[in-house]
């Protein structure tokens, strides 16, 4: 039976064979207890887990190194044969973890733990349901440590208790470039000092220096980043059809309001006319092709428009239309030069991540 989940802020870093480490406060992170995290740990896995005062002094702040725990994902566990090893058991759908006295802890899956009397965490059903945890040496796969690592700081970002609003994932995903940069457990810098510095005509660099910590960090990667990706997009002899890739989404948007029986003409044409000034705006007067440098261009100046998923100032109806057109610029990007999409992608993660920093 899975205990059930903690609700309380985590104040504990405690790992295998290393003295526990008191969290600072700006990590903001849940308390993992009750989740599966927590079985792989007593089974006496390498990986850290977090926890609240009252579970850190239940579990025991520090122990030795006991043996490795590794964490399968399903198809890897239904593969193994040896009799060693326990399996992903579909249809009792249970996770069975060996104990060192020979008896297993069986850890229901999703659809036990719904039918049972208490309820079960959705963050909690999709752990179980994805990994089997056994005895082993080695450590969990890089793929499965870096999703639950984006899943963590995902739920630190948006802490109920700063009410953070929610934000447009098509402009890039803050979290993982917290996660990717390994900045997470930076302090955020001091937001007073920056946009003091700011007020003083200083540049956003130089006012995200004075700041320092994460917001110091992010400007120094995007500007690393977008330097590589200049480059990138630069070299490519490839060009992008205007129409296609802006001038379509607008025509379409524009033939859904002509078509649409609730507005009165007057609505229509002046809806029509925000769409025109849309269309200038985006295409800067360029017509024909362009090349990837310049569609860039333009998907920054809308990513900044859109506050990179923040925007408040813009009209609800023609939100979807920016998301649009974004999305089919950074597909005929991606076509066109492939080898920037890595970098295009990091990119637009540190600027949600900036936007996150700056506006909270």
């Amino acid at each position: 039976m899975p205990k059930p989940n903690c609700t309380s802020r985590a104040d504990w870093r405690l790992q295998t064979g290393k003295p526990a480490e008191a969290l600072s406060a700006h990590y903001r992170l849940d308390c993992d207890y009750g989740t599966a995290v927590i079985v792989c740990w007593q089974q006496g896995g390498s990986e850290p887990i977090y926890v609240c005062e009252s579970h850190a002094k239940q579990l025991g702040r520090s122990r030795e190194h006991g043996p490795e725990a590794r964490v399968l994902t399903a198809p890897e566990a239904e593969q193994s044969n040896k009799p060693d090893k326990r399996e992903v058991r579909t249809q009792s759908q249970e996770v069975a973890v060996p104990k060192r006295n020979g008896r297993e802890a069986r850890v229901p899956t999703a659809p036990q733990a719904e039918e049972g009397s208490k309820p079960v965490k959705r963050e909690e059903r999709t752990q179980v349901q994805e990994v089997a945890v056994v005895v082993a040496n080695g450590s969990a796969p890089r793929e499965v440590v870096r999703s639950r690592a984006v899943n963590k700081v995902g739920r630190a970002l948006a802490d109920s208790s700063v009410r953070v609003p929610v934000r447009e994932q098509t402009y890039g995903n803050s979290a993982k470039a917290m996660v990717d940069e390994a900045i997470w457990n930076l302090a955020p810098g001091d937001k007073h000092v920056y946009r003091a510095a700011l007020q003083q005509g200083k540049s956003a660099t130089e006012a995200a220096e004075a700041a320092g910590g994460q917001l110091a960090v992010i400007h120094r990667k995007i500007g690393e980043y977008a330097g590589k990706l200049e480059a990138v997009l630069s070299e490519s002899k490839a060009r992008i059809h205007v129409g296609e890739a802006i001038d379509k989404p607008l025509d379409q948007r524009v033939l859904e309001i002509i078509s649409d029986g609730t507005k009165s003409d007057f609505e229509k044409d002046s809806a029509i006319q925000q769409l025109g000034a849309i269309q200038e705006w985006v295409k800067q007067g360029l017509k024909g092709e362009i090349t990837p440098t310049q569609a860039n261009g333009i998907l920054l100046a809308i990513g900044d428009r859109m506050k990179w998923g923040k925007a408040h100032g813009v009209p609800e109806e023609f939100k979807p239309l920016y998301r649009t057109i974004y999305v089919s610029l950074k597909t005929a990007i991606q076509s066109a030069v492939p080898e920037a999409q890595e970098l295009h992608d990091r990119l637009t993660n540190l600027y949600a991540a900036k936007a996150e920093l700056e506006n909270c």
